[in-house]
């Protein structure tokens, strides 16, 4: 079951923003090194991860890896964008009530995007549900700024810093979206167009569009 309430995997193969028609689902499709690839696997064949924080520049697939991570892991999900609800009450609310649920599966997952928003409070009193419910439940994090996090949750986290694929990578996935969706274009102005806003991925698509 998954409590995602941006979009379900229908209205995603409908979506008409690129970003999001063609947002990996899959660790194939995911661009980044074959060692980071090498542990998604692992953690899919697993299917179960430990507590997980994605640190790195905006666009380049935090949120992308959380969501393909809990596509190929059999778990009930919830989705939390800390930049829209960031205090304490929601975290003792929302969060620890799906924490302490009845879940269909066995494994739940608790997505907390843009972390680095979560006030002092909040993140405080996420430490200690990440310990207390730690046998069914599993926190991904993702933030630009890690150094907006504290301490005691970075401890409770292995932590991977998302780099950037290279600017190569990104004008060959690019290159393919513009097949797909027939555009025609000139090598020259796909070049200026990385040039402006590599390595955000996400910039290079929409402006793209």
């Amino acid at each position: 079951m998954s409590f995602f309430s941006e979009e379900t995997e229908t209205q995603v193969k409908a979506h008409t923003l690129w970003a999001e028609k063609y947002r990996p689902s899959s660790v194939d499709e995911y661009i980044c090194d074959g060692h980071l690839k090498d542990i998604l696997n692992d953690f899919i064949k697993r299917k179960d991860i430990p507590h997980l924080l994605f640190h790195g520049g905006a666009g380049t697939g935090k949120t992308t890896l959380a969501k393909i991570l809990t596509k190929n892991i059999p778990s009930d999900v919830i989705y939390i964008n800390a930049s829209d609800t960031n205090g304490i009450e929601m975290v003792r609310t929302k969060i620890k009530g799906f924490a302490g649920s009845t879940g269909f599966q066995a494994l739940k997952i608790v997505i907390l995007d843009e972390a680095d928003f979560f006030t002092t409070e909040a993140q405080a009193a996420l430490r200690n549900l990440m310990e207390t419910y730690s046998q069914s439940t599993r926190f991904i994090l993702t933030c630009n700024y890690v150094e907006k996090i504290i301490m005691p949750l970075i401890s409770r986290c292995q932590v991977f810093e998302i780099e950037p694929p290279t600017k190569k990578d990104v004008a060959v996935y690019v290159r393919n979206i513009l097949d797909k969706e027939s555009i025609k274009y000139e090598l020259s102005d796909l070049k200026t167009v990385l040039d402006n806003f590599y390595p955000d991925i996400r910039k290079v698509i929409n402006y793209l569009q």
